[in-house]
């Protein structure tokens, strides 16, 4: 070997895990519960001399596709691809994954996030630096509220109160509007402080959905997230443009490919960026970067 020639440390070893991960409290949205347990799938990739990097795949049946899916595209159709594969060689192996296997968005993400890891552990750098660098060193938490026992949310947000939490998303379109509005306004009068986001997760499909949304604005949300099914891109242009409130769409922006469609169309004010709907860390940059060219900030 020529001097200053790199050492090719290749992926030698691969296994997949099916794992289903209890649900201690049930969740609504609007597209469906979650309830009982979750599944997911955790990818191992074994680099010669011994480094071992970790991926995970966490799908949603009725969102991005099921954990079995995402089992057999990782250890079928994307086995081939990674073992003996160079994690440095990263964009050329992602694009490969793309030619072989069409959607599967979550065993992406999990086969980037692997070699991400190894390729992290191996330059004794944490994977933020491989992808740009961190922009902040703090971020303020927030938690969900989508219990069907609202009286347990409740239960819930005192406590994440006394530890500083100041953010809740609220869970809407799940039942009736009626309901919607009268947490709003329980948490309004108990906590007038409270940065409140409400998330419909698609709940809304029907003629009143300006009105409704209407009412909610008056109890100031900080933005409305997917009120309509994903699809419905011509409604969310319509509803973003006739409300104060700032719209983020979410099941309406997957990978890059939408969100450029999504701002050349202008259907919301925000996007919601996420590693499993992108793909991977790095559509989800792009997905960002897309938004910040556009004028549109983003949330993940």
């Amino acid at each position: 070997m020529s001097k200053g020639t790199a050492v090719r440390e290749t992926v030698e070893r691969m296994s997949v895990h099916h794992l289903s991960l209890p649900v201690l409290r049930a969740r609504d949205h609007g597209i469906g519960r979650v309830a009982g347990a979750v599944e997911i799938v955790l990818l191992r990739l074994e680099r010669s001399g011994g480094l071992v990097g970790w991926g995970e795949a966490s799908p949603w049946a009725v969102f991005t596709g099921t954990a079995e899916a995402a089992a057999a595209a990782l250890d079928r159709y994307l086995r081939p691809i990674i073992l003996s594969a160079d994690p440095r060689d990263l964009a050329g192996l992602m694009a490969q994954a793309d030619k072989v296997l069409v959607g599967h968005p979550e065993a992406k993400a999990a086969m980037e996030i692997a070699l991400l890891d190894l390729l992290g552990r191996g330059a004794g750098l944490p994977v933020h630096s491989l992808l740009g660098g961190r922009c902040r060193t703090r971020i303020p938490l927030s938690v969900s509220l989508a219990d069907p026992d609202f009286n347990a949310d409740l239960d819930l947000l005192a406590r994440v109160r006394a530890e500083g939490v100041g953010i809740v998303k609220l869970k809407t379109g799940t039942k009736d509007h009626r309901f919607d509005l009268e947490r709003l306004e329980r948490l309004r009068a108990e906590h007038a402080d409270l940065d409140i986001r409400v998330d419909y997760n698609q709940g809304l499909n029907g003629h009143e959905d300006l009105r409704r949304l209407r009412d909610i604005e008056g109890f100031a949300v900080t933005f409305i997230e997917q009120p309509v099914p994903g699809n419905e891109r011509e409604t969310m242009a319509a509803l973003s443009a006739a409300l104060d409130t700032p719209i983020l769409a979410d099941e309406s922006v997957f990978g890059p490919e939408d969100a450029v469609r999504a701002a050349s169309d202008r259907i919301a004010d925000l996007f919601s960026v996420k590693i499993m709907k992108s793909g991977g860390p790095r559509r989800g940059l792009q997905v960002a970067a897309i938004g910040a060219a556009a004028g549109i900030a983003c949330y993940g």
